[in-house]
């Protein structure tokens, strides 16, 4: 096996995209976010990666065995969008970042968002989103620019070689009080963000029922995963 091998099961050309990175992370924001839009909107998966860094997960989808690191297409938007429920370790984020860098490159994508939960106990319920861009002012879209803070993991090693190679990144950090569990609420806050940002008009609203009620479905019912992501 190659160190990193990014496999398109569907062949994509080159274009001029936008690609936007649901990573595992505190409150699994990105993750849960970019996998529900990703449903909700019926995008195709086009690729997966593989590799030795990648920590070993298999997903069942639709009773499908499935890759935990996944790439799919929104081709009316031009939206790529990377997600991954793996938690990979610091050694390993290097070499995934400039593989995925390069082959992000190749097929023509000229800026990238990222979804970070940020920790914050404290914050105020105003506050939905903070962001940072080296190229992009965000107050256009009503994001406040995050003063201090820190990006760990895949995003960071992204953050780093797109800063220095001159190529437009966002991020886009959620506030949580959640670090191991999934925060339904703060994935709701991503997917509005995206909404506004991309004019997805992806319903947020199954995810805005809150923490207890998901919980008290799942229990009753063993199907509460599959209807929080639009399967009955």
């Amino acid at each position: 096996m190659l160190e990193v091998e990014i496999i398109e099961t569907v062949p994509l050309k080159k274009g001029d995209y936008k690609a936007v990175l649901g990573f595992a992370g505190a409150g699994f924001i990105g993750s849960t976010a970019v996998m529900f839009i990703s449903r909700s909107k019926g995008f195709k998966q086009i690729a997966c990666i593989r590799s030795p860094h990648i920590p070993p997960m298999t997903l069942i989808i639709d009773g499908v065995p499935t890759p935990s690191f996944r790439i799919y297409l929104d081709d009316v938007n031009g939206l790529i969008f990377l997600v991954t429920e793996s938690l990979v370790p610091a050694e390993s984020c290097w070499p995934i970042a400039k593989e995925l860098l390069k082959w992000l490159n190749e097929k023509g994508v000229k800026e990238i968002y990222s979804l970070d939960g940020l920790p914050f106990s404290a914050s105020s319920p105003e506050i939905k989103v903070l962001g940072y861009s080296n190229k992009i002012d965000l107050s256009g879209f009503g994001i406040p620019l995050l003063r201090e803070g820190a990006v760990t993991g895949l995003d960071s090693c992204l953050m780093e070689e797109c800063v220095e190679k001159g190529i437009t990144y966002v991020s886009l950090f959620i506030p949580t009080n959640k670090l191991t569990s999934i925060d339904y609420i703060g994935s709701a806050n991503a997917i509005d963000v995206l909404n506004k940002l991309f004019k997805l008009g992806v319903d947020s609203s199954p995810l805005k029922i809150g923490d207890e009620s998901i919980k008290k479905t799942a229990v009753k019912k063993p199907s509460g995963f599959s209807r929080i992501f639009g399967k009955n």
